[in-house]
């Protein structure tokens, strides 16, 4: 079959890899490289070059079963990585890492601090009380916000601790993470081992940048891929799909891969249906300002609380989330200067060090998600077309490749 694939992040590129072995394919993109989130830099670094990513980072191998299996046969190499996760709150200079007793004290005034106490003590009851919650089959309509009030835990917790995590997890505003579905926020946890304070999983990321993996996953059909040709519109015919182009040109295939973000599928069709609609549009995406510099006052002030995940909560309310990543310690860098890379605060990076800009979409998850993800199904070789995407689970690689899985399966096609 004549297949077109729509997109080149993890999803696309999976589906692109599995189908081209019995199918004449297509794949199109309208970014001017290949790769989506997976986007790496190459920095001029004193003399030498760094790899810096700016979007996908870092996998384990016990959460992304299905990536690790394709790097092992791409033959992809990594490293461990350092997960460590900050917090500075503006409103109240509080910082700490919560790595280490050193870096959790990093600031000794924490010690004499009743509601820094009472924070910790809430991270460990929140430990047991969500594990318990999740074997009681918690209703998918409570909200965070709902929880942590039935809960009455400390608001040192919520505010220090549970709130930061979630926004830096789903690159979203404090006040969206507290309308996700609290099932789905525990369920992330849980798997991920987050839930408990020894053995969790070892994190790692692509040695040489995430980006090493596109050449060898696009490969067998890199000649296929158009970057910079945006899709306007896709139609259904009789017995086709017609795809017309940005530029005014259209061609006919007889299956369509959309593995765009779900908010950019839908804006494709042409007349979508009454469940494409309904599904597609149930997910909703927060853009989010992406900077990659060097400028280290964006980190918390005392290097003792620098962690891997900085978190910042500023002095008022924002419609976004603020974090920093330190990539030197998320990728092991090796370099006199810190490369950063920073959602949502651009207004404060000395302009001196900004490096690179772009904007990524993360998904936001509401409740209702889990009726619309348990019927991915039928959006699957749904009248000629199929969708894919991370946002078909918590949002990260393992999601979108675990999707591509799915739409690959329909087709007779596994990894």
């Amino acid at each position: 079959m004549k297949i077109a694939v729509i997109g080149t992040g993890i999803s696309g590129l999976t589906t692109a890899l599995l189908l081209n072995y019995r199918h004449d394919i297509t794949v199109f993109e309208s970014n001017n490289y290949i790769g989506g989130h997976t986007n790496t830099i190459f920095v001029k670094d004193h003399g030498k070059t760094l790899p810096v990513d700016t979007g996908f980072i870092v996998f384990n191998e016990t959460n992304y079963p299905n990536l690790c299996q394709l790097f092992d046969r791409l033959g992809v190499e990594s490293r461990d990585s350092d997960m460590s996760f900050s917090v500075h709150c503006e409103k109240t200079g509080l910082e700490y890492n919560g790595t280490s007793l050193n870096g959790i004290f990093s600031q000794r005034r924490n010690l004499l601090r009743p509601d820094f106490w009472f924070m910790l003590r809430d991270i460990l009851r929140f430990h047991d009380d969500a594990k318990v919650s999740l074997d009681c089959g918690l209703d998918d309509q409570v909200t965070v916000a709902d929880y942590v009030n039935n809960m009455n835990y400390s608001d040192g917790f919520v505010e220090n601790y549970l709130v930061p995590l979630g926004a830096s997890l789903w690159s979203c505003p404090a006040s969206r993470f507290r309308e996700f579905p609290m099932r789905f926020v525990i369920e992330f946890m849980a798997n991920h081992h987050m839930l408990q304070v020894n053995q969790r999983p070892i994190w790692k990321t692509v040695i040489g940048g995430s980006s090493s993996y596109i050449g060898p996953l696009t490969a067998p059909y890199k000649d296929k891929i158009r970057i910079s040709t945006p899709v306007k519109q896709i139609s259904r015919q009789l017995s086709s799909v017609k795809l017309t182009l940005i530029d005014g040109g259209s061609e006919q295939f007889d299956e369509v891969v959309i593995a765009t973000h779900a908010n950019h599928a839908l804006q494709l069709l042409e007349n979508p249906q009454t469940e494409e609609r309904e599904m597609l549009g149930h997910f909703e995406y927060q853009p989010n300002d992406v900077v990659l510099h060097t400028d280290t006052r964006l980190l918390p002030k005392s290097p003792n609380a620098w962690a891997s995940w900085n978190y910042r909560i500023p002095e008022s309310a924002t419609d976004v989330g603020m974090v920093t990543y330190n990539m030197n310690m998320l990728q092991g860098l090796s370099s006199k200067d810190t490369y950063c890379v920073s959602l949502n605060q651009t207004a404060d990076i000395d302009p001196e060090g900004i490096i690179y800009r772009i904007t990524y979409q993360h998904p936001q998850f509401s409740t209702g998600r889990d009726q619309v993800q348990n019927d991915h199904e039928r959006l699957i070789r749904n009248n000629r077309i199929s969708y894919c995407g991370a946002y078909w689970g918590f949002g990260f690689h393992e999601d979108g490749i675990s999707s591509a899985l799915r739409v690959c399966s329909a087709f007779d096609e596994v990894l």
